[in-house]
């Protein structure tokens, strides 16, 4: 396939985004060991939802309630998910939370077939299986030798049940005509704000000191605020529209390649045979998902043309 200047730009800008969040678990696993989760996920969605409002300020003026409502909807599911992620993040590695996060995208067609009846196709149960076997492998090829499922493992695959949700109704409420933009800040800020709440109920008692940062903190917040949120959003968003859907699929879902990449070069992730095995069956199912891959078709294909034709 011939690649443009416009094409090669929205590569570029995925790779970006992808490797902005790749790096964001490392860099998040070592902010909340001495800062609150409700207070650092407070400032990182408040901050990214104000500055994209600011960008695309004409355009979050024009918002109808019903767009408004649904962004508040998306931003309690949002909520969940990162919630649960980085309450899980603390306890496992940056690395398993990585892939365990990423097999979102094999839970989506499932919770679609449930929630708006939308069958799963022959490639997504493949990818179910896969991703079953290669959750299974990471899971029991525990941090410490005798291989215990840890309660970072658990809550973090139960977030991503909620990230599942989050594709789901953004598919759903585009459909209907909302808003991309105004979808994403209100989602957002209901994350920002939700978290603020949370933090003065559970880190306020504690004494306004949990609030003090130090530069390195401050530093660490600024960066998933700025590049992991704000940037990598709007990179996504972008990208997308100048890219197939093969290939944005395929450079997004190596954001978990990313995040173990960080993990282990920084020395948080000493892996192990069964982890590196279970690594790369994720990594296939969720390339299988994203990129359609249906054997059916591949072995035959006349077949799989009269199936086409009859639809």
């Amino acid at each position: 396939m011939k690649i443009d200047k416009k094409n090669l730009l929205g590569l570029i800008l995925l790779f970006g985004a992808t490797i902005c969040w790749g790096t964001s678990f490392i860099i998040l696993k070592n902010t909340i060991e001495t800062v609150s989760t409700f207070y650092v996920l407070a400032i990182r969605f408040t901050m990214s939802a104000l500055l994209l409002g600011a960008i695309f300020i004409k355009t979050i003026l024009k918002t109808p309630k019903k767009t408004l409502f649904n962004g508040i909807i998306l931003g309690i599911i949002l909520t969940f998910a990162y919630d649960i992620q980085t309450f899980g993040l603390k306890n496992t590695s940056p690395a398993r939370n990585a892939f365990l996060t990423g097999s979102y995208c094999i839970l989506t067609p499932f919770l679609a077939w449930l929630l708006i009846k939308d069958k799963p196709k022959v490639y997504n149960v493949i990818a179910a299986v896969l991703g079953i076997l290669g959750i299974g492998l990471v899971v029991f090829s525990g941090s410490s030798d005798s291989g215990e499922i840890s309660i970072g493992d658990l809550l973090t695959l139960g977030s991503a049940v909620f990230y599942a949700l989050q594709i789901i109704y953004i598919d759903k409420f585009q459909k209907q005509g909302d808003n991309t933009i105004q979808l994403l800040v209100f989602e957002l800020l209901t994350v920002g704000v939700v978290n603020i709440v949370l933090s003065l109920i559970f880190d306020l008692p504690k004494g306004v000191n949990v609030y003090s940062l130090n530069l390195n903190q401050i530093l660490n917040v600024l960066y998933l605020t700025l590049a992991c949120t704000l940037f990598a959003q709007l990179a996504m968003m972008f990208g997308q529209k100048l890219t197939t859907a093969n290939q944005a699929s395929l450079i997004l879902s190596m954001e978990a390649v990313f995040g173990a990449l960080f993990s282990v070069i920084l020395g948080d992730e000493i892996l192990k045979i069964g982890l590196i095995i279970g690594f790369v069956i994720i990594l296939c199912a969720m390339l299988i998902n994203e990129l359609k891959f249906d054997p059916i078709k591949l072995l035959n294909p006349k077949n799989a043309d009269n199936t086409d034709k009859n639809k």
